[in-house]
């Protein structure tokens, strides 16, 4: 859910449920996030976010993880047909181990560039509109891996969706990401994630190049 405000400021809250859908895995997530974004200049938003998820790891290894995220996000093109950003962020994470009560912590770093692109409309911010998806992220730990499943390295994502209003819009989007198993083994991964969202918006208040962002 997302809220405008005060022509630059915009509250979200997001929660999930992952898991993996094969029978040999126990693995499953659940996740809650809150965001506050900044327009500080017209091409640049500023944000910071607390994401939250506690996650059964293995059978016998439960996790909860609590994060320090800031954001930086610089739009190269907007108000067109197709809008694309470079995103910077930093992450301080806090890492407990449920089941012997420990914590860890581990600072990250990610590198993004994105793309939005419209298919029937000049520009992002019309109604009954079909957009894709297009991204792909780096992540780099600054000093000690923390021991979870899937630590991801890399994430690619190509996804379409459906702006029906200003209030609601439909994602559907395919992950393909590279992942490092931390607990057991130390080896690479590639996984497949398909991704179903729903967002909705409040308060209608922004300019268009901030309240229509479909990222």
């Amino acid at each position: 859910m997302d809220y405008p405000f005060a022509n630059q400021y915009l509250f979200e809250m997001e929660a999930s449920y992952q898991r993996l859908l094969t029978n040999d895995s126990t693995w499953r997530s659940i996740n809650f996030t809150p965001t506050l974004e900044y327009q500080f200049f017209n091409n640049v938003d500023l944000i910071f976010s607390v994401p939250l998820a506690y996650t059964a790891q293995t059978e016998d290894y439960d996790s909860f993880e609590a994060r320090l995220s800031f954001e930086g996000r610089i739009h190269l093109t907007q108000n067109k047909r197709v809008n694309t950003r470079l995103v910077l962020k930093g992450e301080k994470r806090y890492f407990l181990n449920v089941d012997e009560d420990a914590w860890e912590n581990s600072t990250r770093a990610r590198v993004k560039a994105e793309a939005t692109i419209s298919i029937n409309a000049p520009d992002l911010y019309r109604d009954k509109l079909w957009y894709a998806i297009v991204d792909y992220e780096e992540f780099f730990v600054t000093d000690q891996e923390l021991n979870e499943r899937y630590s991801n390295k890399r994430r690619a994502r190509l996804g379409a969706g459906y702006r029906l209003d200003y209030r609601n819009r439909f994602e559907l989007i395919f992950t393909l990401q590279s992942s490092r198993n931390k607990i057991h083994d130390d080896f690479t991964s590639t996984d497949n994630v398909v991704q179903l969202r729903y967002k909705m918006f409040f308060n209608p208040s922004r300019p268009a190049s901030i309240q229509d962002q479909t990222q």
